[in-house]
């Protein structure tokens, strides 16, 4: 699934972790997606990847105007955590995945 959608380049910025948690979340549903700016000096980056939240059904996984979303479902949270990472929000549309 994982290597069949991103070449080299595009994962070379992502640690052993932060690829089983994209690929976790992906199973589930999560709207998760890899930006093409990997680099983290750039003022675009999104982290090892980036949680989509204007896609259909996003508001299962974290919503910015939703008081109780805005942290992220806890399955959301749970898959971050157990793989040492969080996410921030970078604007209402998109909240990006760091090391915790």
């Amino acid at each position: 699934m994982f290597n069949n959608e991103f070449d080299k380049e595009e994962i070379s910025h992502m640690t052993p972790e932060s690829i089983k948690a994209f690929i976790e979340l992906k199973k589930m549903g999560c709207p998760v997606d890899i930006w093409y700016q990997n680099k983290r000096g750039y003022e675009d980056y999104r982290g090892y990847f980036w949680i989509k939240a204007e896609e259909h059904d996003a508001e299962l996984w974290v919503d910015y105007y939703d008081a109780e979303m805005y942290w992220g479902s806890e399955k959301l949270q749970k898959t971050l955590e157990k793989h040492g990472l969080y996410f921030e929000w970078q604007n209402s549309a998109v909240g990006c995945v760091y090391d915790a």
